[in-house]
């Protein structure tokens, strides 16, 4: 149960490591050897292949960011004096047409990644998706062509490229070899996207992301880890290009004005590549680090509810209240504590399994509802508990406990329903974790005492004491 990630905000959460990986990827193969290899007599592109692989895993609006990406590193890379004449139409610097190197630049290529995006999306929904895939993968490269020749026919005429240069090349056995590895490579990616593996790596990702949002403490560690390692890249790139020009000074080389433009621009592309390796190496030990933290945590949750056990929950909730901000007054964060009512009736009439059951569908319950504003833990036997450290109104609050108690009671047992209790107390500046417990657990009682299936709500510690 807890493997099966399905809602579209778990799909959204994974395909943003993903889009960032990609978007990295493509940077990097602009900036170096792999994008463009270039061996006598073989010449052979591979910048567009994240683009596909982007419309083949995520979707048309990933695959169109790829693609922008892709035609900002082209146009960049074309600004520079060194190009070809047939090189320097993408640049808005060189071409003397500015609106058409961006269109032939980045639309172009931004048309050609939404292209794959729909077609890939059209791919999969036939009765056979996999030839249809490979199909799309195949004529990738055209797609492409077509987009870029289509603008430079219209914007471009004098460089005598028309959409019939499409297909130029075709027959060419590079082109051969080139397929082949677009369609590896995609297709790889295709299977282990929908493989096992994937689905637990980046559920446990998820699982660990939920928590971690609750812990202010955490985005500042990570921004200052990001900035650390782009500052430690971007010193190095500074480190050897200024290294380059002490070489060139002290052997009295110096450049007339183009080329010292020339050598700059090279040293940024180095620069840039730099940047998207250390970006890939960050995204992968961020995903390897929340993995293992996931299992980790796992050996101390609860097996059967998949929620924080009695220990791991009250060791994050001291950290939660440590952290947590002083919150004004008529919203804030609180704690509750839940039981299910007549619990041990279930177990003696309906058996074990069917407790486990309803054990299962509370807390299902519970994080629909409220994962991602809390910590949520499984004490022992049926009695549940949150800390929700993200601040709500007192009618959020209620109103999101009225559809937990509504939803718990949707829960069937042979002819009967469950119910539950809910004791609420806010989680003020000053009070432990234990406290807040003690208090919550009061109100409990109280619930059961005025009859049950409902939630009482202590609004200040001063008048439970």
């Amino acid at each position: 149960m807890q493997e099966q990630f399905r809602t579209k905000n778990e799909e959204n959460e994974h395909n943003d490591y993903i889009l960032w990986m990609l978007i990295a990827v493509e940077l990097f193969m602009s900036f170096s050897f792999l994008g463009y290899i270039h061996i006598e007599p073989i010449s052979v592109t591979f910048v567009y292949i994240p683009v596909l692989v982007a419309g083949c895993i995520l979707g048309p609006k990933e695959s169109m960011a790829v693609g922008a990406v892709f035609g900002l590193a082209s146009m960049w890379k074309a600004s520079a004096f060194y190009v070809g004449a047939g090189d320097a139409v993408f640049s808005p610097i060189q071409s003397g047409n500015p609106v058409g190197s961006i269109l032939l630049s980045v639309g172009a290529r931004t048309l050609f990644g939404l292209a794959a995006g729909l077609l890939y999306r059209l791919a999969k929904k036939g009765r056979h998706p996999l030839p249809w895939m490979i199909l799309v993968t195949s004529f990738g490269r055209y797609v492409h062509s077509f987009f870029v020749y289509l603008v430079m026919e219209v914007c471009f005429p004098e460089s005598g490229f028309t959409v019939a240069d499409t297909f130029r090349g075709v027959l060419e056995w590079e082109t051969f070899f080139s397929l082949l590895t677009v369609n590896a490579v995609v297709l790889a990616c295709w299977f282990f996207r929908r493989s096992a593996y994937a689905r637990r790596l980046f559920y446990r990702i998820h699982t660990v992301d939920e928590v971690n949002t609750t812990l202010p403490h955490y985005r500042r560690r990570l921004t200052v880890m990001l900035f650390l390692v782009l500052l430690a890249s971007f010193s190095v790139a500074m480190y050897f290009t200024n290294r380059i020009r002490t070489v060139m000074t002290e052997y009295g080389l110096n450049l007339e004005e183009k080329a010292s433009y020339d050598v700059m621009h090279l040293q940024i592309q180095f620069l840039f590549g730099m940047i998207a390796l250390a970006l890939i190496v960050i995204i992968l030990i961020i995903m390897h680090q929340k993995n293992f933290n996931y299992l980790y945590y796992e050996a101390r949750m609860d097996g059967l509810t998949g929620l924080l056990g009695r220990q791991q929950f009250f060791q994050m909730g001291e950290k939660l209240l440590a952290d947590a901000e002083k919150t004004p007054p008529g919203t804030g964060r609180c704690f509750f504590i839940l039981d299910v009512d007549e619990f041990k009736k279930i177990n003696d009439v309906y058996g074990h399994p069917a407790g486990d059951r309803v054990l299962e569908e509370v807390a299902r319950h519970m994080k629909e509802i409220f994962e991602g504003k809390g910590i949520l833990g499984r004490l022992g036997g049926d009695e549940f508990v949150a800390l929700i450290s993200n601040p709500l109104s007192k009618s959020d609050i209620e109103t999101r406990l009225t559809r937990l108690k509504d939803g718990i009671r949707s829960i069937r047992i042979g002819e009967e329903q469950a119910t539950c209790s809910i004791g609420v107390i806010p989680a003020e500046p000053g009070y432990t974790i234990e406290e807040l417990y003690k208090y919550a657990d009061r109100l409990l009682y109280e619930a059961k005492k005025k009859g049950k299936d409902q939630f009482v709500f202590g609004y200040r510690f001063e008048e439970k004491c």
